[in-house]
């Protein structure tokens, strides 16, 4: 008995020396550097329409303080050079667009000094004192200002001489476009002593681009449109909802400069804030009359953005984007004891072009409608985003992903937990498809133990190569769509070779907040290398489409040997792998993309159906549906489970979204001890009825729209909506428990109708 111990106690450490050699052999001498994203802002206009606008005889008072400065067609751009404030004429519709309400006098408005300065200051920087964070305005710190004129506009030369900062700001116009650039190689901080021992350092964090440009204190028919998940409105009410404000970041928070991570109750949340997926905001003033679209183009991953209601900090509505250059982070001085620890900052500002674009919209633009449209196009200029030349399909796919394999703590240690054989996933596909559930869009999702990650392998706890080629064959004899679930951009429970680190050259781990454990996200300078490493299993299974997640967690500021690796460079990893998969033939779906990812994916999953519903919302909008739609295939997030089932099937075809299922063979007790322990029921026999009622009830609507651009969405009445589609089609949803008659059409309740 001791020699059969001692026999499998060397094979477990041979085993384990296996896995110490695989990860030091098979890790690549791979040298971070890649050209991050230039924008190519000259080159694209976005209202570029022939307008014939300028006999247009509303009259806007501008004060004497602003100067004209440009001018064309469309926009008649003006400069107050005290403050480096702008106002902008649109000769289209009369309407003039301030930087700062110049019909008031703010200190007869009760506003104090430094608030004034701020209002009326065109931009603003947030600086680090040493170790605080403080506001400098362009009034408040008495900066200088050198401008030089151009014909399409000026470029101003801010110095805030007490800080010791500059930069230029070049404001231009592009047809019916305002640009607002900060070139980063502008970007001086030129206090010689900075950084060294005894010296008051004041340093660069934020730059605050126009805060008040738009801002009201009232429109009667006009709102806010929010990028909060699915896109939310509020509206520019004399009183407001709620006086709240809200800040997130585009694209999810930079890990790169947080401390440790450590996973409690008190860390858990029950349901986290919705990302935000869309580097936007629109203001809409007179809704069909008059509205502005706000892009962040260039620095969107180091952007936020701000919302604040009127009754915060001044009796305006504002929306904004800041842009980070620098955050301190903790460096902690002991092992053991985490409360001592000092602030770090990086020494240069992270490396960006600040690109911001206004767009203003008219007519029947001058909604929320038109700014998810008008971002669209955008996308298509800029990108080159091309809409399918046909539908896929003729009838509503579904999505089904199957949880193959995930790992679990055993007694010899990490085990394998088969969820779902190769052949379970074969029968169950079966007899979906026999139940009349033809157009099924199928994932295999496996946890890859050497990988601590979901890549691809083919293991034979779930029936070997055999099982799967055969059930590969029977998905592609019966048309249905098979894709492999692959995560490039972490791993689960522990750091890996590939893992990034923090500034303070921790492992980059964060928490996962939907699922309650621990990630490591890898530096995006091996994503390719995992895609070179896979190609040729994928090619030799047959694998010819990806399903993609991780992506909207990747982008972060890091430490990478001596340099500082920039969430932008991020952006370009990640574009690069994904040509890379594409020139192979390989198809991308993506869970929750953010916006630049676009031009990538044929299928967009997880597609957002709610916002935060925070309390200051007036109503959820299909925003990113309308920015897709036409474009990719859109499914939901998974409808295992929904507190009211009837409202999230008539919110699937409001938003022109198909279901989703994630499903195992075995009991879902099996996984309740894995990373997937969040899913609380998976087994078909408990959702099989579930299932029908999405399926047969979306259908009915959705079939009518297949491959079809959802062109315009309208709030008739509170819980009641109406959806038009380029194909002439037309959906009427009620959420309400009553009735509602619509014209001569009388709707039932909780219920939809097809125009």
């Amino acid at each position: 008995m001791a020699a059969k111990m001692i026999k499998y106690g060397i094979i477990l450490i041979i085993a384990v020396l296996l896995g110490v050699g695989y990860w030091l052999n098979g890790l690549p001498d791979v040298k971070y550097g890649i050209a991050a994203p230039v924008s190519n802002y000259k080159d694209i206009t976005v209202n570029d329409k022939p307008a014939g606008c300028s006999g247009n005889d509303v009259k806007t008072e501008i004060p004497d303080s602003f100067a004209k400065v440009a001018g064309n067609d469309q926009l008649e751009l003006y400069l107050e050079e005290e403050s480096v404030a702008i106002a902008v004429k649109d000769k289209c519709n009369g309407h003039t667009w301030f930087s700062y309400d110049v019909s008031k006098d703010m200190e007869e408005a009760g506003y104090n000094a430094e608030m004034t300065a701020y209002i009326k200051s065109g931009l603003s920087i947030i600086t680090y004192d040493k170790f605080t964070p403080g506001r400098r305005t362009i009034l408040g710190d008495q900066a200088t200002k050198t401008y030089q004129r151009r014909d399409d506009g000026f470029i101003a030369t801010i110095d805030f001489e007490k800080a010791k900062i500059r930069f230029d700001v070049v404001v231009t116009l592009q047809q019916g476009d305002v640009v607002v650039q900060i070139p980063r190689e502008s970007i001086k901080e030129y206090n010689a002593n900075l950084w060294k021992a005894g010296n008051e350092d004041i340093s660069l964090s934020e730059i605050i681009v126009y805060p008040f440009f738009g801002s009201a204190t009232h429109k009667d028919n006009g709102y806010m449109v929010i990028p909060d998940g699915a896109g939310a409105i509020v509206k520019l009410d004399k009183t407001p909802k709620h006086a709240a404000g809200y800040s997130a970041p585009v694209y999810g928070t930079d890990p790169g400069y947080e401390g440790s991570m450590e996973l409690s109750a008190k860390g858990v949340v029950v349901k986290p804030e919705e990302r935000i997926s869309l580097p936007i905001y629109g203001i809409i003033h007179d809704a069909r009359h008059a509205g502005m679209l706000v892009i962040a183009e260039s620095g969107d991953s180091y952007a936020t953005y701000n919302y604040v209601s009127s009754g915060m900090q001044t009796n305006y509505y504002q929306s904004y984007f800041s842009y980070t250059y620098r955050k301190e982070y903790p460096q902690f001085q002991s092992r053991v004891n985490k409360d001592q620890l000092v602030l770090g900052f990086q020494e240069k500002p992270n490396s960006f072009d600040l690109v911001q674009r206004y767009v203003f919209l008219r007519g029947d633009q001058a909604n929320y409608v038109g700014v998810a449209k008008t971002f669209r196009d955008f996308l298509v200029k800029k990108d080159g985003w091309h809409r399918p030349t046909a539908p896929k399909h003729d009838k509503m796919p579904m999505k089904i992903d199957f949880i193959n394999n995930e790992v679990t703590d055993g007694t010899l240690g990490v085990e394998n937990v088969t969820a779902t054989s190769y052949k379970q996933a074969q029968e169950i596909v079966r007899k979906m498809a026999d139940k009349g559930f033809s157009r099924l869009n199928v994932t295999f999702k496996s946890f890859i133990k050497k990988d601590a990650a979901y890549r691809f392998d083919v293991l034979r706890n779930l029936g070997g190569k055999e099982a799967f080629r055969e059930a590969a064959d029977y998905f592609a004899s019966q048309h249905i769509k098979f894709n492999q679930y692959v995560d490039y951009s972490r791993s689960y429970f522990e750091a890996t070779p590939y893992t990034a680190s923090k500034l303070n050259r921790q492992a980059m781990g964060v928490i996962n907040e939907n699922k309650s454990v621990y990630n490591y996200l890898n530096n995006p300078k091996y994503f390719k290398v995992l895609a070179e490493n896979d190609l040729k299993a994928y090619q030799q299974y047959g694998i010819h489409s990806l399903a993609f997640d991780g992506f909207g967690s990747s982008l972060f500021t890091h430490y990478d040997h001596g340099s500082i690796g920039y969430s932008n460079e991020g952006m370009a990893y990640v574009e690069d792998v994904l040509k890379y998969l594409g020139d192979n033939g390989i198809e991308i779906g993506m869970y929750l993309p953010d916006a630049y990812l676009y031009k990538y994916i044929s299928e967009f999953y997880d597609t957002p159906i709610s916002s935060s519903e925070l309390i200051f919302i007036d109503a959820t909008i299909p925003l990113v549906p309308l920015v897709v739609s036409g474009y990719a295939d859109m499914y939901a997030p998974y409808m295992n489970s929904s507190s009211n089932d009837t409202d999230a099937m008539l919110r699937l075809i409001e938003f022109g979204v198909y279901p989703s299922f994630v499903l195992t063979g075995e009991s879902t007790y099996s996984i309740k001890y894995t990373a997937s322990h969040d899913v609380f029921t998976s087994e078909l026999q408990y959702l099989e009825d579930r299932i029908d009622f999405y399926y047969s009830s979306a259908s009915k609507a959705l079939n009518e729209v297949i491959g079809h651009e959802m062109i315009n969405h309208t709030i008739l009445d509170a819980g009641v909506v109406l959806v038009e589609y380029d194909n002439g089609k037309k959906i009427l949803i009620n959420y309400n428990d009553s009735e509602y008659r619509y014209g001569d059409v009388k709707m039932k309740s909780k219920g939809f109708v097809i125009l």
